[in-house]
This record gives structure tokens, sequence and C-alpha cells, in this order.
């Protein structure tokens, strides 16, 4: 017996030291196959460059933070290790021109085949934004595209000021100068109403109600998201199964909610009922379109990917818009003056007066230059390739960070300063335009851009038309990085009415 044991300790041993240097000889040559490309020396042969990532998050702040403050010893291309994926990070506006435009590389399989599902349960799935196969994501891209062209997405002006005088109403209720207003909570309503609204003529009823489930249910999914994304490893966790538990019944929800609106759609057509050609009626065309590939599921993961893409963005930018204008009180009052000026006490903002606002649009340019809700995107080389004189292996994930492109010194003067004059035509400042492309860039270009530029522009001027505001003080500048940029304290604020303001002449 104990020969035997002996003989199979051997073989135990054995097996897990040829594991051992099967894993080391790989380690050790994907570390040989980028060492040429720049970088910060490993802090670990493991973990990479894992240990310094993690102590900035530790400290409050975010992988892109870390991204940042590497460029400045290293400069605007340098290669990461992560375990044993190796990260080129592209933050040069010429190179970043080729990554998203003329270098035609497709999206990196390993970071967006991880957005189709969470914990198990299929979340985004192959719509718009994690669709790898670029055939399929063509086909989308293409249909969608005539839904949010601009002089479609003009015919909404009445229900973006109609949703805008909800809010405002919504406001008024709180806007007494001593009640906080949670903005992040509160735009988060707003948009998720409106889009349901314009995009799938569904009502959700009063802003000043409960959160509709799907605003919950939603929130929780997207914490689930985050956490999937950011450590791999809570998939598996034995103390995190009551969260993921939570984050597939939220998941189920929205979209057995979405299946539902298509199943009530259906009927509607059966039925003869009138129903507006809206995003839902395009999203259920792509089937009717390309029977052959396009599944039920596809159109669900699309309902989602608009839910998601269309709350966070305009939800979150408004909120920082707030929180940069509470703390640059000239830029504050320089945007006030100007919507008096221009739009005055008119209660339906046109989109004619919005183009009125320049100002309002470099506001709009500058929060996004700081805080890209979507803070980066990935690409990946189909073969070797020559990138800013630096050759990268085929196979390559290419990482740019929309935040810290933003926020490199040698990309925009004096960055961390909130400018929103910067934007202006006439700026003696001159950079890159990809030097800040916050919607990204080239054919991946989001979707939603006009849609969301012209929500946030109606509903802030509207706020701004009736209220005054003041940040709570005391608050964090953290930030939380929840698979899209936030605000960690979600921007508290003061209102109270303004006095009145003469219409514009």
């Amino acid at each position: 017996m104990s020969l035997l044991f002996v003989e199979f300790l051997g073989i135990v041993v054995a097996v897990s030291l040829c594991i051992l240097v099967t894993v080391v000889w790989h380690f050790h040559r994907q570390h040989q196959k980028y060492d040429h490309l720049p970088g910060p020396p490993r802090d670990s042969f493991w973990s990479g460059h894992i240990p310094s990532i993690a102590k900035v998050m530790a400290a409050g702040g975010i992988m892109d933070d870390y991204v940042l403050e590497t460029s400045k010893t290293h400069g605007l291309f340098f290669r990461l290790c992560l375990w044993n994926q190796v990260v080129v990070v592209v933050l040069d506006p010429d190179c970043i021109k080729d990554v998203l435009v003329t270098g035609n590389h497709p999206k990196s399989k390993r970071i967006y085949s991880r957005t189709g599902s969470i914990f198990g349960a299929r979340f985004l799935g192959q719509g718009l934004e994690s669709q790898i196969d670029n055939k399929h994501w063509i086909l989308q891209r293409m249909h969608f595209d005539q839904w949010f062209k601009p002089n479609f997405i003009r015919q909404f002006a009445s229900e973006f000021n109609e949703f805008a005088d909800c809010f405002t109403e919504y406001l008024e209720t709180y806007a007494d100068n001593k009640t906080e207003i949670h903005t992040l909570h509160s735009f988060n309503k707003l948009t998720m109403h409106l889009l349901y609204k314009v995009a799938f003529n569904i009502d959700m009823g009063s802003l000043h109600g409960e959160n509709h489930p799907v605003v919950t249910k939603m929130k929780k999914a997207l914490t689930g998201f985050a956490a999937q994304l950011s450590n791999p490893l809570v998939a598996v966790n034995p103390f995190k199964w009551r969260f993921r538990r939570d984050v597939q019944k939220a998941i189920h929800f929205v979209r057995g909610n979405a299946r539902q609106e298509m199943i009530d759609r259906n009927v509607a057509k059966r039925n003869g009922d009138y129903f507006p050609h809206d995003l839902l009626e395009y999203i259920m065309d792509l089937k009717e379109k390309y029977p052959s590939v396009m599944t039920d599921d596809i159109l669900l993961d699309n309902v989602l990917t608009f839910i998601l893409g269309g709350q966070e963005t305009s939800a979150n930018t408004m909120s920082f818009m707030l929180d940069l204008l509470g703390r640059n009180p000239e830029c504050y009052k320089k945007l006030q003056r100007e919507i008096d000026e221009n739009v005055g006490a008119v209660s339906v903002i046109s989109l004619n007066e919005i183009e009125k606002l320049p100002y309002l649009d470099m506001v709009l340019k500058e929060t996004l230059r700081l805080y890209p809700v979507g803070k980066g995107t990935f690409r990946e080389t189909i073969k070797d390739y020559n990138l800013g004189g630096h050759l990268i292996p085929a196979g390559t994930d290419m990482m740019v960070s929309f935040y810290a492109t933003s926020r490199a010194e040698q990309n925009v003067r004096d960055p961390t300063k909130f400018s929103p004059e910067r934007f202006h035509i006439d700026s003696s400042e001159k950079f890159s335009k990809y030097a800040s492309t916050p919607f990204s860039a080239g054919p991946h270009t989001c979707i939603g851009k006009k849609f969301a530029e012209i929500q946030i522009k109606i509903t802030i001027a509207k706020i701004m038309q009736n209220f005054d505001f003041e940040l709570v003080t005391g608050q964090s500048c953290d930030l939380a990085d929840n698979a899209v940029l936030q605000a960690k304290d979600g921007v508290k604020c003061f209102f109270r009415p303004r006095e009145t303001v003469s219409a514009a002449s």
C-alpha cells in the first residue's frame, strides 16, 4: 500500500510540475512576445501590472487613472500585462485614428464576448454593442442607422420638451434650497421614462412615483455587469451566490418585460391597432428583414442594448454637467445668461433655438472630455500590425481609453481644468479631434449620439431656465466604474426656483 501511495504521489508531483512548467513557459513566451514594446516594469511575473492597478483602485481611483498616470512616464503608447493577457494601450490621437477609423480593426473578442451574458444569464447577447461577428454587426448597424439619423430624431423634439417639463415639475416639489436631490437617481428615472415612451411607446407613469421595476432591475443588472468585467472571479466566488442570483433574476425580469412588449406589439398589429414606427418596430423589423440570421433572442438583445445605452449615457452626463457647473460659478452664470438671452421663458425649446446656444454645446463637449461615460473601447489585431512605429502581434487587444486620452497633458493643455471655451471655433487652443472622442470614432461611433445630445441640451436648458442650484457640500469627487463612468456620490444638489425670466426677443 505504501509503495502504491508513493507511486501515486510521484505521479501527482510529476503532473503538477509539468503543468507548472507549461504555465511558466506560456507566461514567459507572452512576455517575450511583447517586451519590445514600451511600458512600465511588471510588478509580478504572474499578475503583471495588476497590483499597481489594484492600488490605484483601492485609493478611490479607476483603472483609467492608472493608465493616465503611466502615460506621464511611458508615453501615449505602452503595454500592460494582466495575468497571461497583454493589452496595448493607445492614447496618441494619430494612433487612435488608425485603431478606430482607418485600420479596420474588429472588436476584441475577449472583451466583448464577456458582455453577452452575466453569470450565465443572457444580457446583451449578440446585440449591436456586443456582436463580434462583423458581417452580422454591419447588418444591424445599417438597419438601425435609419432610425437614428438626425433628421429622424428631430421629430421627437416635442417629447424631449414634454419630459423636460415633467422633470422641472418634479424638481419644483423639492426646490426649497434645503432638500438634497440625488441628481443621478433623478436623471436615471427621467431618461428611462423618456426612452420607453419615445423608443417603445410605453408610458412608465409619473416621475413623482416609485421607480418603475425596470429601472431598479436594470440598475441591479448593471451592477452585476460591472462586477463581472472588473473581477471575473466573482462568477465562482461561493460567498457571492446571492448577489449572482439577484443579478440573474433582474436580467430575466428585464428580458421578460421586453419579450412581453414584443408580444403586445404583434397583437396590436394583428388587431389593426395604431402604433408608431418607433425603435421597437425597427428592432422587430430586423427579423423580418433577415429571418435566417436574426432570432427573437437577438431582438431582445437589442432592446436591452438600447435601454442600457440610452439611459446611462444621458443620465450620467447630465449629473456630471451639474457637478462641473456647480464647481465653476463663472461658467454657470455664462451658460445661464446665454439661455436667458436666446431662449428666455419660452415653454417649448425648438431645435433651432438649441442651435443658438453655442456655449451649452461647449459645456457638453467639455463635460464629455473630462467624463466620457463610456470610458473606452477595445479592438483586436487580426494580423501583425505596425502602429506608431511599433509592431503589434496578431491577436492583440488594443485599448483606447477615452478618459485617459482626453486628460493626457500631451494631448490637451491644462487637461484637468474645466474650460468649455477650449471648444470655441476661434479658440487659440488647437488639439486633434481624436484627443476627445467620448462617443468613439469611425464605423463604431455611438449610434445614439444625436439622440443623447438633443435630450441633454433641452433638459439642461430647462433646468437653467427655471432653477438655481448649488452642490451639497462635503461630497466626494471620486468616480465609480460601474461598466460606465459615474459620480460615486451621485451629485447631490439643492435647487431653488428662479425669478421670472423674460421671454427671448
